[in-house]
């Protein structure tokens, strides 16, 4: 069971959602240009800007709380919390500018140094992460998370060298590789997640014990696998291995959303929505190789992983876990039997259900993206209305939050 005595300063995550926020209107802005077929310069910016500044923020906040209370792995000092933070937005804005003035390589050049530091500061994660005497699922899924948080940045090094210094490195090698262990770190932090999460707030039962015990391993090992078997052989089906355990954890997932005890619950048409756009992704990934020829299949597939699954599920999250950290961070600053007001006091549940309607109107305006990508203005209204949104709910949770704590007779130094 989560621990949460042993949460991180709020800080520390709430400083990561907020970069996400700020990274989100360039999101939208930039598909305006989107318009070329991948590997397009047009296409890598607005993709790296929700990979790494939209969901990777939100990532690494999640994964710097949830191994706190779910592994027992305390966040290191604060100067390192400060330093992965700031090589976070420092590195992302270096790739990005560096890729809208067209491959400029000193901004790719710049971005691999700072990419590098960032790998230095995540190894004692990692290692803190494998040491750690934890053995549930939700801490072998975060093991394996990691590790591979760790490969795509180091194979993202390697084909910057490329690209940005002029290494002679087989880049179109690289390039599978590297969207192989992304997608790992993204569907294995949202198995850590989802581990525990899902139980404790859906009211869903909990996973197989097998898959609790295997998965996040197992999951991991067929990824290497799927790796090495490109690099024996670039154009075999080698991805499949990894595509198997995720269409899997697809299904799993959807059988447990649907026998919540909960079923009014706010929160469930986001997972559902989420997972249901997953799974619809991973059904169209054979055509990668039974239709080479089809020139959108990458944009979908690219769509549907992290603009249709990844955001979705990262916005539902984030109307949890914000209104749950505030409240348990003024419990925790709160005097004894001092009444702390609910959850549903920093963000209601109608302001949840508003945002996951616009989510649906999102989906459904990426769907005319994807069909003509020239028509990208009503994904951008659709993406800036969202971004208006969330601004006004979290901004009131944060005002409802300061406003508490002044209110508190004592113990205010521990917030």
């Amino acid at each position: 069971m989560p621990s949460f005595d042993r949460a991180p300063p709020l800080l520390l995550p709430v400083r990561f959602f907020m970069a996400a926020a700020g990274w989100l209107p360039l999101l939208f802005v930039s598909l305006l240009w989107a318009v070329d077929a991948y590997p397009a310069l047009s296409l890598l910016l607005p993709l790296h800007l929700l990979a790494l500044g939209v969901l990777g923020n939100v990532m690494l906040g999640a994964l710097l709380q949830i191994m706190a209370v779910v592994s027992g792995v305390a966040c290191l000092r604060p100067a390192w919390q400060r330093g992965v933070w700031l090589l976070w937005q420092l590195a992302t804005a270096s790739l990005c500018w560096g890729f809208y003035r067209g491959l400029a390589p000193f901004w790719l050049q710049l971005a691999s140094a700072l990419f590098a530091l960032l790998a230095l500061l995540l190894l004692p994660l990692l290692r803190a992460l494998w040491r750690s005497p934890a053995s549930d699922g939700s801490s072998r899924a975060l093991r394996a998370a990691v590790t591979l948080l760790l490969l795509t940045v180091m194979l993202g090094i390697a084909m910057l060298g490329v690209l940005g210094w002029g290494q002679p490195w087989p880049l179109l090698r690289l390039l599978p590789w590297h969207r192989l262990a992304a997608q790992g770190w993204l569907l294995l932090l949202t198995m850590a997640v989802t581990q525990t999460m899902a139980p404790m707030f859906l009211m869903t039962p909990s996973y197989p014990l097998l898959w609790q015990r295997y998965g996040g391993y197992g999951w991991l090992l067929l990824l290497l696998a799927a790796a090495l078997g490109m690099a024996w052989q670039p154009q075999g089906m080698w991805s499949l291995l990894a595509w198997l355990p995720a269409l899997l954890f697809v299904l799993l997932t959807l059988s447990l959303l649907w026998q919540s005890r909960r079923p009014q619950e706010w929160l469930l048409p986001y997972w559902r929505l989420a997972f249901v756009l997953l799974g619809l992704t991973l059904l169209l990934y054979p055509l990668w190789w039974l239709a080479p020829g089809a020139v959108w299949l990458p944009r979908v597939l690219g769509w549907g992983l992290l603009g249709g699954f990844a955001l979705t599920l990262v916005v539902g999250m984030l109307y949890r876990i914000v209104p749950f950290l505030l409240w348990l961070h003024l419990k925790n600053a709160a005097p004894p039997r001092h009444r702390v007001p609910s959850m549903h006091a920093f963000v209601p549940e109608a302001a949840a259900r508003l945002s996951g309607r616009w989510l649906w109107l999102l989906q459904l305006t990426a769907l005319l993206w994807l069909w003509r990508p020239t028509l990208g203005w009503p994904l951008l209204l659709a993406g800036v209305g969202l971004w208006c949104l969330l601004l006004w709910h979290f901004g009131a949770a944060a005002w409802r939050y300061r406003a508490l704590c002044r209110a508190l007779p004592l113990q205010q130094d521990k917030t």
